[in-house]
């Protein structure tokens, strides 16, 4: 199946409830978990987001363009008072006059640009924006990481979910056989009804189990289409299966596998910190320095005491423009920038700290996974040898009881030590197939 079958099964499914079974192996669950899941698409969703705000950062540092226009109409002038004028004798003049300055009708239309020419703020912003576009891709990383364990998790789960409920099916069918026999053999006198009680509770117990076994199983296979990012009414059928994956996951090959600590997401992410956190010092200490703009304006002013601005005949408009530049020196803040730079100065100090933590963390994580994974696998080839023995001993007393020479409490024995068995048996296999997942994660192989 390729990935782009994989993809629009996956947005098909999620739209509406397919009517043939989803069949898929775990390499095909994990693809489509990874391409539809709800946790790896809002990633992918917030990498977008910080694309375009890089593009917005880059924005600040293009010319900036806007323009103008507003029509004012005076019902009244108004009205200013001026010092009366000399007469002609050169004598001043007595009291104010009234005066009124303007037009009836004003029509004003500006276009004005500017450009920013020096910022240090600018530079740094735009390289911590872009820095944190590379943290949301590691970001989005991870969340595949940690899906791709989701969801080998909740396969191996309904695996498990899957077996048992097989194990108890199984069950009931050969006690059934059993009682069967042992009715028979009762009712010819051949044993007594004790025999066929005991077997009858059995059963009992049996099929209160597997039908329990089968709810768990509709609940697991419905946990892992969530986690896949499909509906949870999908009927869906497991290629894989348990034995088959244990034997791609049971060697010790893996406990010698080098690990790659430093492309590992958290160690990554930890990383990216320590550059955002320099990014932000760089940019503090860039505020005390000065910033140059440089602008023009061009503007028609129309003015009238009539409405005729679109006369051709008429001269109404009147132009102006100028350009220039503005220089802003940072002089005193009161200390603010000062101490936000001392805030900055220990953030970076921390994030170092804190990189080095991710570090130290994630080779624990490989001496504890190594540790855990050689630990399950032998669990799990003990558990198979107890496995395969009680196997044998149920077989030679079924046939000991089918010839009379064992009764109804040694086969009841063996029976409950074989399921017994078998689920320990399957119980192990997962642990080890959750081992090595954790294993993988902790050596970033997934």
């Amino acid at each position: 199946m390729t990935r782009l079958t994989l993809i629009a099964l996956a947005i098909t499914m999620s739209v509406v409830v397919a009517a043939q079974p989803l069949a898929v192996s775990l390499e095909e669950a994990i693809q489509i978990a990874v391409d539809s899941s709800y946790s790896t698409r809002d990633a992918q969703f917030n990498l977008e987001k910080k694309e375009r705000e890089v593009q917005e950062v880059i924005g600040i540092g293009l010319p900036q363009v806007s323009a103008q226009a507003q029509f004012q109409n005076f019902i009244e002038i108004p009205t200013t008072l001026i010092p009366a004028f000399p007469d002609a004798e050169g004598n001043a003049g007595e009291g104010f006059i009234e005066a009124q300055f303007g037009v009836n009708y004003n029509l004003n239309g500006t276009i004005q640009a500017s450009q920013l020419i020096f910022d240090g703020t600018y530079f740094i912003g735009l390289q911590a924006a872009k820095t944190v576009v590379e943290f949301s891709r590691i970001e989005k990383s991870k969340a595949i990481q940690e899906i791709k364990l989701a969801t080998s998790d909740a396969y191996y789960t309904a695996l498990l979910a899957k077996a048992n409920f097989d194990i108890l099916s199984e069950n009931v069918k050969n006690l059934d056989k059993t009682l069967a026999e042992t009715t028979a053999l009762y009712e010819n006198g051949l044993t007594e009804e004790q025999d066929v009680d005991q077997l009858e509770l059995n059963r009992n117990k049996l099929i209160i189990n597997r039908d329990n076994s089968q709810r768990i199983l509709i609940i697991a296979r419905q946990s892992l289409l969530y986690i896949m990012g499909l509906s949870i009414n999908t009927e869906i059928t497991l290629t894989d299966d348990i034995e088959s994956l244990v034997k791609m996951s049971n060697s010790e090959e893996y406990l010698q596998q080098d690990p790659n600590l430093y492309t590992h997401p958290d160690y990554l992410l930890a990383q990216t910190g320590v550059a955002l956190a320099d990014l932000q010092v760089r940019g503090d200490k860039a505020t005390f320095y000065p910033s140059i703009t440089g602008f023009i304006s061009y503007q028609q002013l129309g003015q009238s005491n009539e409405f005729n601005f679109f006369d051709s005949d008429v001269e109404t408009f009147f132009p102006t423009s100028v350009w220039g530049l503005t220089l802003n020196v940072p002089i005193f803040s009161g200390f603010q920038r000062k101490r936000q730079l001392q805030q900055s100065q220990i953030a970076l100090e921390q994030s170092q700290m804190q990189l080095r933590q991710a570090e130290d963390g994630l080779r624990l994580e490989i001496v504890q996974a190594k540790s855990n994974y050689e630990a399950a696998l032998k669990t799990w080839e003990n558990q198979k040898r107890s496995y395969e023995l009680a196997k044998r001993i149920n077989d030679k007393t079924t046939i000991k009881y089918a010839e009379g020479v064992a009764d109804s409490f040694e086969l009841n024995v063996s029976e409950n030590q074989l399921l017994q068995e078998q689920t320990a048996y399957i119980q192990t296999a997962l642990e080890l197939l959750n081992a090595k997942k954790a294993l993988d994660k902790a050596l970033n192989t997934l």
